[in-house]
Parts: structure tokens; C-alpha cells; sequence
């Protein structure tokens, strides 16, 4: 339900439409470490408590988060947290970040102290106009101490791989052992006409080694990286220092692999490995009837890893080949071709 006020500086305003109930909890509420500070994110809701209007984010005006020091093994009440938890910040909606996009963010920072071997819980409630929304359930996390940041990431490319390359922290403080990491985290960002804004991790199976390929190069642009040592899934070192490269991708996809035919009642059936490129748009298939004709292109754009030739004649040869297309056009070479008889 809404009622309309007026908003007025020397004078009156427009109409403004001002929420009357709050809003719902956030959604996928998380707390995970970053060195010396502790990331909040979370998903605001798709609708307000009455399952009829359409949330606005443009209602929210700030968030404010709470937090308690746990005991080992404390699963504190979720229905009274926020009276017995302290506010340890208020977040204006221009301090979110990702607030216009749909995971927002927002980080507070810890002393030394407070993050070796600590257990803490947080909630997180905002204003969606003049009302407290409803809390978010209470996470536990509990945070470490993290080794030092890797200050020696370095970059490189090999045709249209970019290369990062580090060496492993020191786990030892002050001759006291820390927790062995347990890999690290890649993070990208690309400086594009459409690119990303802020920093995103990328890798989809955890990275053990120092170093990392970076396949996916397909957008031109100034590609930025950073890396983090892990220790666990939520516990992670402050980022590394900043490499950058400028990527312009004139490099082709790689070429179709096992290409393999075989014959049906009415059609010749064509299929291959996928090509792994990221920015992969396209196949196009190739044909020919002798070992002296030229290529000519059967099908310009097909999408799957398979065609159906239905253009054939009872005893005849077909010679075939194919290559990969990516977004900018570039295209492979052939793949191996292959010589069907159609009977």
C-alpha cells in the first residue's frame, strides 16, 4: 500500500509515492573475510511483503548493519539478534555497491584483534522509504588471519591467452604459522565501451598454482587482474596488486576437432568436438565434390556441433570441413576433412 506526500524545499514539490509497509528481508544474505574486511552481499527482493507491488529500488535510502562477537558453537536467535547485536554501520544507498545491479554489496573493516580465529554474526535490515524493512536471517562467519597480499602478480599474453603468473605469500607472522591457504582467487575487470565496472572473480574450479590462463579475451579493451589467496570458500587475503594489459583480439578460434560423418536414409549427419573459446559465435560448414573443386559454404552460421546435410544424391562423393567463427568475425582454419559416399 502507498500514500502520497509532498516533498518540498522553499517549495512544494511533486508528489512522491511513499511506501506505508516494509519491505521483505533481502535475499541470499552472505558474509565472507577480504584481508581486514568483511563483504556483505545480497539480492534486494522482487516484491513487497503483499506478493501484489513491484519492489522500487529507488524507495531504498540506506542500509544499516548489525553485528555480535559468537562464542564457538553460538547460534544466536535470529528473532532478537538486532536488539542484543551492536550497529556497527549505516550504509547510505551511495555507498551500496552493485546498488543498481542485482547483487549489492558493502564492506566494514576490522582490527587485527578482532579477526584472528573470531566467531561473528551479522544482519543486515534497510529503509525502503521512512520504514525498516524486515531482518535478514543471521550469518555466521568466522574470520582468520590472512597472509599479506601477493604484491609480484605479473601479466602476459601468448597469442589470445592472457598469462598471470605470482608467487606464493609467506604464511608465517611474526615466526607464529598461519592456516595453509588453500588456493587462490582471479579476479578481472574489463575497461570497455560495455565493460564491467568493478573487479569480478572468474575461474570456474579453484586455482592451486601460481599462476592462470585467461582464455576468454574476445572483448577489446584494457583487461585489469588481480589475485587473492583463499583459505577457505569465505575467507580470503586483500587483493594483489594491479596488472593491466590492452587486449585486441585479432586471433581466430581454435580449429574443429574429430569431425565425423555418417550416412542416413535421406541425409548425410555431420558432428564434431566443441570448440572451447569463449567468444565463440559460430561453425560454418564446407563442401565440395572432388579433390579439385574448391570449398564452397554449405552453412554460414550453425550454432550446435552437428548439421544435417539433406542437399546429397544417391552415389555420389561429398567431401566436407568446417571452422569456427568467434563474436568479431574472426574464423579458423579448416578442420580435417572428411570424404562421404552417399548410397
Amino acid at each position: 500500500m502507498l500514500v502520497l506526500f509532498f516533498v518540498h524545499c522553499g517549495k512544494k514539490g511533486p508528489l512522491v509515492l511513499e511506501p506505508e509497509i516494509p519491505a521483505p528481508a533481502v535475499v541470499n544474505f552472505q558474509a565472507r573475510q577480504i584481508g581486514f574486511q568483511v563483504e556483505l552481499s545480497w539480492k534486494f527482493p522482487g516484491m513487497l511483503a503483499n506478493q501484489k507491488d513491484p519492489f522500487e529500488r529507488a524507495f531504498v535510502t540506506k542500509a544499516y548493519v548489525y553485528h555480535a562477537f559468537l562464542k564457538p558453537g553460538e547460534v544466536p536467535p535470529e528473532d532478537s539478534f538486532i536488539k542484543k547485536a551492536q550497529l556497527l554501520a549505516k550504509a547510505k544507498a551511495t555507498e551500496i555497491k552493485g546498488f543498481g545491479q542485482e547483487v549489492s554489496s558493502y564492506r566494514v573493516s576490522f582490527k587485527t584483534r578482532e579477526l584472528q580465529g573470531k566467531n561473528h554474526g551479522f544482519a543486515l535490515v534497510y529503509f525502503y522509504g521512512r520504514l525498516k524493512s524486515i531482518s535478514s536471517p543471521v550469518r555466521i562467519l568466522q574470520t582468520l588471519t590472512t597472509p599479506p597480499p601477493i604484491q609480484d602478480l605479473q601479466v602476459s599474453r601468448q597469442e589470445k591467452m592472457v598469462v598471470l603468473h605470482w608467487s606464493k605469500p609467506v604464511v608465517q607472522d611474526k615466526e607464529r604459522l598461519l592456516r595453509p591457504i588453500s588456493g587462490y582467487q582471479v579476479y578481472r575487470r574489463i575497461n570497455a565501451d560495455n565493460g564491467e565496472l568493478d573487479f569480478q572473480p572468474i575461474g570456474t574450479e579453484k586455482t592451486v598454482n601460481e599462476f592462470f590462463y585467461d582464455l576468454d579475451t574476445g572483448t577489446d579493451g584494457e583487461y585489469e587482474y588481480q589475485v587473492s589467496s583463499r583459505l577457505d570458500d569465505r575467507v580470503e587475503s586483500s587483493p594483489s596488486n594491479t596488472v593491466k594489459i590492452n587486449i585486441l583480439d585479432t586471433f581466430p578460434p581454435d580449429i574443429p576437432g574429430n569431425l565425423v560423418t555418417f550416412t542416413a536414409k535421406d541425409q548425410i549427419f555431420l558432428t564434431w568436438e566443441n570448440v572451447p573459446d569463449a567468444d565463440l559465435a559460430f561453425y560454418r560448414i564446407y563442401r565440395k565434390s572432388s579433390d579439385d573443386d574448391d570449398f564452397e559454404v554449405l552453412a554460414a552460421e550453425i550454432i550446435e556441433n552437428f548439421y544435417r546435410d539433406k542437399k546429397v544424391s544417391n552415389g555420389k562423393l561429398y567431401i566436407y570441413a568446417i571452422s569456427a567463427v568467434d563474436k568479431k568475425g574472426n574464423e579458423s582454419e579448416f578442420s580435417r576433412s572428411v570424404r562421404q559416399l552417399f548410397e
